[in-house]
């Protein structure tokens, strides 16, 4: 109870001194909290619409058409019962331009022919809200808006594809797996399937590439993907699975949120050596307090659990208004950002794996950092209130050696964990080590150079820079982190 007592006046009697150090760990813990928060919402939207952005459970694609062979295999797993729908559309790039002859232009486009029943998942929205496969028949078109800029044409005019015009009517405003931002030739255009043949441009030399679209009942589809593999190895076709891209967008998104956690944990890392800094002078104004404790009693091991208790609160404290904090930038990204596209939601809002870590991270970087410099409290006498004395500083001091070490040590785990990797770690840690040196040593440079100023005639210029450069300032500290 002694401990706790201590600690919580403490806290009551210094808690002006110690909001800088509230304040590091909050701003480092937010910062970890909102990135993790944020690609971890953005993954899970992502996945939870993996099917939507294939439009299918399985896509087989060839740039020549289906042989024999695959078509016949197909047909044998759908009459098993492990196809529940197949549908063939194609894909090609090509030139398409308004059927007016006096409209000499022409831009480059992505044809898309399709069935009635495509999508399998997912839906194509139109402009007026609407999607109906019927406005395609007898030589309809859909395109996106800004083809409609590009050429100069509306809703009802006839656009000339390949060898056959072709009547627009309907803009599309979203189709699935087309708005995530992947590469294109040209904008998208989609006719029926039955209409392609006329148009001529299924000819050699085209960049064709077909693709049948599969409904897999869900236990069946993996077993399924294996089969058709191990099938198709002689076949010039690719097999691509709903799953395969959700691990892939998963483990794309694993890596961004280990990379960006990284940049938290620099932010925590610079809070960590503030936090050092706050304890430190902290301690020195301390001293005679701590020397009266001991002169009542109280041992050495106790006072360090009185400020290391102080510590820990400050550090739980730190990371839960951390957390509120990242709360509150994430509330805003949506107003900020919008939503990643327009058919996928992404709900943004924090997950509790990412509050666990920045919070436990915060916490222990707190303590690392404060714990080197708490341990000055083992050099304070009771005599110092009969005379002043400085703390030993130029003995050797195994246990704050050894207390280094093992915070240095706990760090690079830290980060580690952070990273994903132990190489990742070592080389972000000793990189961050020589970047650390170099600073200082230019802070030292700097200080040095403004030496001469010592005996300059202004009082103020005079006095500032002995202030800088006294024993036991926070100069080169302040420098390095600035």
């Amino acid at each position: 109870m002694f401990v706790v007592l201590m600690a919580i006046r403490e806290l009551r009697s210094s808690w002006r001194r110690l909001i800088i150090f509230f304040a590091c760990i909050s701003i480092g813990v937010g910062s970890i909290v909102t990135l993790r928060s944020v690609i971890q919402s953005v993954r899970n939207g992502l996945a939870h619409e993996s099917r939507t952005m294939l439009s299918a459970d399985l896509v087989i694609s060839s740039n020549d058409p289906f042989t024999e062979e695959v078509l016949k295999r197909v047909a044998v797993e759908e009459g098993n019962g492990r196809i529940s729908q197949k549908i063939e559309t194609i894909e090609l790039p090509t030139m398409v331009r308004p059927a007016d002859k006096n409209r000499d232009i022409a831009r480059m486009v992505e044809l898309r022919a399709v069935p009635p029943k495509f999508p399998l998942y997912g839906s194509v929205e139109l402009e007026d809200g609407s999607y109906l496969h019927a406005s395609m028949k007898d030589r309809g078109v859909l395109v996106k808006p800004e083809l409609l800029a590009q050429l100069n044409l509306n809703i009802g005019e006839s656009l000339l594809i390949g060898n056959e015009t072709f009547i627009i009517r309907g803009v599309i405003s979203s189709e699935p797996g087309r708005d995530m931002g992947a590469f294109s030739l040209g904008s998208r255009v989609m006719i029926d399937v039955e209409d392609l043949s006329a148009t001529g441009l299924l000819s050699f030399g085209s960049r064709v590439s077909y693709q049948l679209l599969l409904q897999v009942p869900e236990p069946l589809a993996d077993k399924l993907l294996v089969d058709l593999q191990e099938a198709f190895a002689n076949e010039f076709v690719r097999i691509r699975s709903y799953r395969r891209a959700d691990n892939r967008i998963g483990e794309n998104f694993q890596q961004a949120e280990n990379y960006l956690s990284l940049t938290g944990l620099v932010i925590l890392i610079l809070g960590g050596i503030g936090v050092s800094s706050v304890t430190r002078v902290f301690i020195q104004q301390k001293i005679k307090s701590v020397a009266i404790l001991k002169c009542v009693g109280a041992t050495t091991r106790q006072i360090l659990r009185v400020y290391i208790v102080q510590i820990l609160f400050l550090g739980i404290a730190g990371s839960f208004f951390g957390v509120i904090l990242a709360g509150f930038v994430i509330e805003m990204i949506p107003l900020l950002l919008g939503e990643v596209s327009q058919f996928i939601e992404i709900d943004y809002g924090l997950t509790l794996s990412a509050i666990l870590q920045g919070a436990s991270v915060g916490l222990v970087v707190s303590l690392l950092f404060a714990l080197v410099p708490l341990l000055a409290l083992r050099h304070i006498k009771p005599s110092v209130l009969l005379r002043q004395e400085a703390l030993e500083k130029n003995r050797i001091d195994l246990v704050r050696l050894v207390a280094t070490t093992a915070a240095a040590s706990m760090l690079l785990i830290v980060v580690a964990w952070q990273a994903g990797s132990f190489q990742v770690a070592f080389i972000l840690t000793t990189g961050f080590l020589v970047v650390a040196g170099l600073l200082y040593t230019a802070g030292a440079i700097l200080v040095r150079a403004v030496q001469p100023f010592r005996h300059t005639r202004s009082f103020a210029l005079r006095h500032a820079v002995r202030h800088i450069s006294r024993s036991g300032s926070q100069t080169g500290v302040v420098l390095l982190v600035v």
